[in-house]
């Protein structure tokens, strides 16, 4: 979507500049921006934003997993080749030689009996031992992390992906761009988070109306103004 956005711009410019340019937008920044809301909703609320409601899975090990030092990776096993790597790799042979564990379906079926096995050997491995095992096997896996751990990363600072804004009660704080570029440039922020009616004045200016008719709704209540 913001690819065909950022693309449109670009053509819309063209129209009047004559010029094309260089279009991007990155898979990660995208899932950052939507992240944003529970960025903010967590410095505005000043409670950790909690996670989404668990789901029913469509794989046997699809699932959060706790390590030794009490973080949480995710690991995927999707399918039957994966089964069998991530059986042989974890030592449970047992749950490969079962007949009832040959299909995805049947293992779906058997997650109460897989997981908490699959959970305790993974309790016993660190965050990082999980993630280079899981690396080194070809298995989908990823470290959870929360909203407010963007307001540090590392590429989202450094690929200019935040913005600096003034929040309402003074505030500083960062927020995720738009997660395009154009022509090597990122759009950064125009305006920061307005207070109620801060710009109601010059709002109702721009649609023709004079200084005495918004001294007047304002006075009788109809518009709000800082």
């Amino acid at each position: 979507m913001f690819g065909a956005i950022a693309i449109l711009a670009a053509l819309h410019q063209r129209g009047s500049t004559g010029k094309g340019q260089y279009v991007q937008s990155a898979l990660f920044e995208n899932n950052a921006f939507l992240v944003a809301q529970h960025m903010m909703e967590g410095l505005a609320s000043g409670k950790p934003v909690p996670p989404m409601p668990d789901r029913i899975r469509a794989w046997a090990v699809y699932d959060n997993f706790k390590t030794s030092d009490g973080e949480l990776v995710f690991v995927g096993v999707v399918t039957d080749t994966q089964w069998k790597i991530f059986c042989e790799a974890f030592g449970l042979s047992e749950f490969l030689a079962d007949p009832a564990l040959k299909t995805n379906p049947q293992r779906v079926e058997a997650r109460p009996r897989i997981l908490p096995v699959v959970s305790a050997i993974f309790a016993r491995m660190s965050k990082q031992e999980v993630m280079d095992r899981c690396e080194s096997l070809g298995l989908p896996f990823a470290p959870i992390a929360k909203p407010d751990d963007l307001f540090d990363d590392p590429h989202l600072n450094a690929s200019g992906g935040l913005a600096r804004i003034t929040l309402p009660d003074g505030k500083k704080t960062k927020v995720p761009n738009l997660p395009i570029e154009m022509d090597g440039m990122r759009f950064g922020t125009r305006l920061d988070l307005p207070k109620v009616g801060e710009h109601t004045r010059e709002v109702l200016a721009s649609l023709g109306y004079g200084a005495g008719e918004v001294a007047s709704l304002v006075t009788r209540r109809i518009v709000h103004a800082a």
